[in-house]
């Protein structure tokens, strides 16, 4: 999908939900009523068994397809074949886009094992632009490329380096998941004011939010672990970028340490009314 493709396009309203963990699938169909939307991780279906199971899953609910490998600001091409995996899981769920963190994940030869943020250049955002194109055409629907948590400086201003991110959605059309959690922590690891980097991102195009707790280390240093209740400056955030949005999508990730499903239920309710309220 090109830009101009995608310019006034936006995928369906899907409301709040939770991430998708196979683990917890019996209290998922229990609490099937209070969750709008659940997140397939695509890299967690691959294999020759698991699209059957998968459309089970859709037929269950709606669903978002979400992914952590492919790895937007490497500087190789994207496996065909890891593309064609995804292809299926999208497929399987009739997905309107597909979203991947703009990050990379490995190199020609190399895995990284986590999540390594793009360097800001020019060379980079050739690189990132080209590769969201590929994944675009490969999949025939658009991305939503989503804001990761980094250690170490992008080589440009915390803030501006939104602008990173405009310049590949006005590039390729492709769109945004904004990750709260993720630019809450970055404002508080890094000491910048998340608010002026939401207003240097295009926020029309913001489709997908996450919404996570983590924790904090005994230096005071902030850690997305995916594992804890959402704390109240992280929902304040997500008020201010509700103000700003309007999402197909909102998620509440939990994979760690998980609590009674009522706790995530409510979590969910609490999105829900934060960027629904008239829902």
């Amino acid at each position: 999908m090109t830009s101009d493709d995608s310019s006034s396009w936006r995928p369906p309203i899907h409301g709040a939900g939770l991430g998708y963990r196979k683990e917890l699938s019996k209290e998922f169909t229990l609490h099937r009523a209070e969750i709008d939307v659940v997140e397939i991780l695509a890299d967690q279906w691959f294999g020759h068994d698991n699209p059957r199971r998968l459309r089970e899953v859709a037929d269950e609910f709606t669903t978002v397809t979400h992914g952590v490998g492919m790895s937007l600001a490497g500087a190789g091409r994207i496996p065909d074949d890891y593309l064609a995996e995804i292809r299926k899981v999208t497929d399987a769920c009739g997905s309107s886009y597909y979203s991947e963190h703009l990050a990379m994940t490995h190199v020609p030869g190399a895995d990284s094992g986590h999540l390594c943020p793009p360097v800001i250049s020019e060379e980079s955002l050739r690189v990132c632009i080209r590769n969201v194109d590929q994944a675009q055409e490969a999949l025939g629907i658009p991305l939503a490329v989503e804001n990761i948590t980094y250690s170490f400086s992008l080589g440009t201003g915390h803030v501006e380096a939104a602008s990173f991110f405009a310049e590949i959605m006005a590039a390729t059309g492709c769109f945004m998941l904004l990750d709260v959690a993720n630019l809450y922590i970055n404002s508080k690891n890094h000491s910048f004011d998340p608010l002026g980097y939401l207003d240097q991102l295009p926020t029309d195009r913001i489709v997908h939010i996450h919404l996570a707790g983590g924790l904090v280390t005994s230096t005071g240093h902030h850690i997305d672990s995916h594992s804890e209740t959402i704390g109240e400056e992280i929902w304040r955030l997500a008020a201010a970028a509700a103000e700003r949005c309007n999402p197909s999508a909102v998620i509440v990730e939990r994979d760690d340490n998980f609590p009674d499903f009522e706790a995530l239920v409510k979590e969910v309710a609490m999105s829900r009314e934060i960027f629904y309220p008239r829902s």
